[in-house]
């Protein structure tokens, strides 16, 4: 077609005009200009369904995150709404001022009754206190009333308490979910044999620079039938989810029964 069109248009002398050398001579360069247009389509058609997919899996990505976000709003609003209810069920004011009024009578007759009312106060009223909007409180105020209960214990066994506390670390500078840590320390009272001299309980609560907190306990096991093993696997069992909703991958819990011993060790990033 194209010799034709040459042939037609340039008016060659009939003697001297070759079709095929016009064919000859410019076929590479359409072939050349052909494979060139055709990859161009290609590679405009490739970057098109690239940027489309690219803008698909943005659009995923954000709808996923509103949707995760708020998941978090609800389990935040949850959980608020779940402590205010607790908090509402009696009213810490007329609560505190009772137990004021009984320290003071108890006072007269047994400071040691009197310190012990106290220290539940202090506990009571720790675990009344809203935490940051986190979720979270000061690691310090938690270790100080792991401190209060085991003086509260103390108090209320006539047998000595063979316990062996360690801590380690700079508490004031990291948070914490409340009440994880107290809750292990009252179940080693709850379940634990702390009476035989020569098997003390050990309670280690250490947290290094880098904000790993680490909580062990070892304590002799009370007889089976004094305290139902339900009672306690409910109590880990809030544990864990608790742990999950708010650390999910940065924990570890593991628990252990060797001979007649219960040990409990909780890694956690802060």
């Amino acid at each position: 077609m194209k010799g034709l069109a040459d042939y037609s248009l340039g008016n060659p002398q009939p003697s001297q005009y070759n079709t095929f050398i016009f064919i000859h001579k410019f076929f590479p360069r359409n072939i050349a200009r052909a494979v060139y247009f055709t990859l161009l389509a290609i590679f405009y058609c490739s970057a098109k369904y690239a940027t489309q997919y690219k803008r698909q899996v943005l659009e995923a990505e954000k709808r996923q995150l509103l949707i995760e976000k708020d998941n978090a709003e609800l389990e935040t609003q949850l959980t608020r709404s779940r402590n205010a209810y607790l908090q509402q069920q009696i009213n810490p004011h007329m609560l505190f001022n009772a137990l004021n009024f009984v320290y003071n009578s108890t006072q007269k007759y047994s400071d040691d009754a009197a310190q012990c009312i106290w220290l539940l106060s202090e506990i009571m009223r720790f675990s009344l206190e809203e935490a940051d909007p986190d979720g979270k409180i000061k690691l310090g105020r938690e270790v100080e009333q792991i401190d209060n209960l085991i003086a509260i214990n103390r108090y209320r066994f006539k047998e000595p308490l063979h316990l062996n506390l360690q801590r380690a670390g700079d508490f004031a500078s990291y948070k914490i979910i409340p009440l994880i840590l107290l809750t292990l320390t009252e179940n080693v009272f709850k379940h634990g044999n702390l009476t035989e001299v020569n098997s003390p309980a050990v309670l280690k609560l250490t947290v290094d620079e880098n904000g790993l907190l680490t909580f062990y306990s070892r304590n002799l096991k009370k007889s089976k039938n004094e305290h139902p093993r339900m009672r306690k696997a409910v109590g880990l069992q809030n544990i864990r989810l608790r742990l999950d909703a708010l650390y999910k991958c940065n924990y570890q819990l593991q628990i252990d029964e060797p001979g007649g011993f219960y040990e409990l060790n909780l890694t956690l990033q802060l």
